[in-house]
């Protein structure tokens, strides 16, 4: 039972946090009545929004709190969760300046106001887009699709820009007008043309789970599946319906056992997807884990193979799409 001095400073977010809770909290232990206590918060769009009250719990961890917040802001967090938020995450210190929480997001909000954080938080929403399964924050919303692509570390001179459901590329240099939770796709096509770019991020020592990881945190359907030694990627991609049977496409991608220096291949799709009726491009296969699957026969050009320095699951996926695009993947 809450006692009416528990309910008066809980429900003011400039009163101070009781002694006795203080105390306690500062000894690592605090009780379920005051873990369970809700408390109240205000918090503000930065940099010049107004404050905007909304409740916790003393045992929510401060991730779930700041998602509460982004909730009474009616914007929530990007990226989405398991993903930690690219956002500023802040609150306003005694001193008048924001700062980020001393502890962890994992923390209980009890343990943030022992460490001397205040119930006046602020969200600095920032400018985060996605690439195939990549989040990050563009510099700027006027950036052209060769400088986003490099700003991820994709290399312009072998991936060009879509919009995720499009089949023409972007032009390489003309400003975008970029929105916050937008998503685009990279694909190895080579179209911008240009030279390698040494400064692109080294990829080459992941492991096939760590993509697998990477697309799931980004909310992607990918397993890792196998069947003998053989292990597959079992990715679930939207496509374009019509003129597909279907929205979405389970397909299978074979992993060599020296990935990533063993490079990705063509991949299978169900039979059930077609464009008309039919599938081209399509080898029937045998039943691979359980069930009957076509092959299809997606390439990289020769003159731009899969290179395992800068090649990975998201871009493979991006190519495998390009198929229901019918994004062709030009020689030069």
């Amino acid at each position: 039972m809450q006692t009416e001095q528990q309910v008066q400073w809980s429900e003011h977010p400039d009163h101070p946090v009781p002694d006795h809770i203080l105390e306690g909290a500062k000894r690592g232990t605090l009780s379920d009545e005051f873990t369970s206590l809700h408390v109240s918060l205000s918090v503000r769009r930065l940099p010049s929004g107004h404050a905007t009250h909304f409740h916790a719990h003393l045992g929510d961890s401060l991730l779930r709190v700041y998602e509460k917040a982004a909730e009474a802001l009616q914007e929530k967090l990007l990226p989405p969760l398991p993903t930690l938020p690219l956002d500023l995450l802040l609150f306003h210190a005694r001193d008048g300046e924001w700062r980020p929480p001393v502890t962890s997001l994992e923390a209980p909000l009890w343990e943030a106001l022992a460490e001397g954080m205040s119930r006046h938080l602020g969200i600095e929403y920032r400018l985060i887009v996605r690439i195939n399964a990549k989040w990050g924050v563009a510099t700027s919303e006027r950036m052209t699709p060769r400088e986003l692509l490099a700003e991820f570390g994709f290399d312009p001179a072998q991936f060009s820009l879509y919009k995720h459901d499009s089949s023409e590329p972007l032009p390489p240099d003309v400003p975008l007008h970029l929105h916050r939770g937008e998503h685009f796709e990279a694909q190895k096509d080579g179209r911008y043309g240009g030279t390698a770019s040494p400064s692109i991020i080294v990829r080459g020592l992941q492991r096939i789970e760590d993509d697998i990881e990477q697309m799931t945190r980004a909310g992607e359907s990918a397993r890792l599946v196998s069947e003998g030694t053989q292990q597959y990627a079992e990715v679930m991609i939207l496509i374009p319906s019509p003129p597909w049977s279907k929205t979405t496409a389970l397909i299978l991608i074979a992993v060599p056992g020296n990935y990533p220096m063993g490079g990705l291949d063509a991949f299978y799709v169900d039979p059930a997807i077609t464009l008309g009726g039919a599938i081209h491009r399509a080898q029937a296969s045998g039943p691979l884990l359980g069930k009957m699957w076509n092959l299809i026969s997606w390439h990289y050009s020769a003159n731009r193979p899969w290179n395992p320095h800068a090649d990975d699951l998201q871009s493979h996926v991006a190519h495998c799409k390009g198929f229901f695009l019918a994004r062709g993947v030009v020689s030069q």
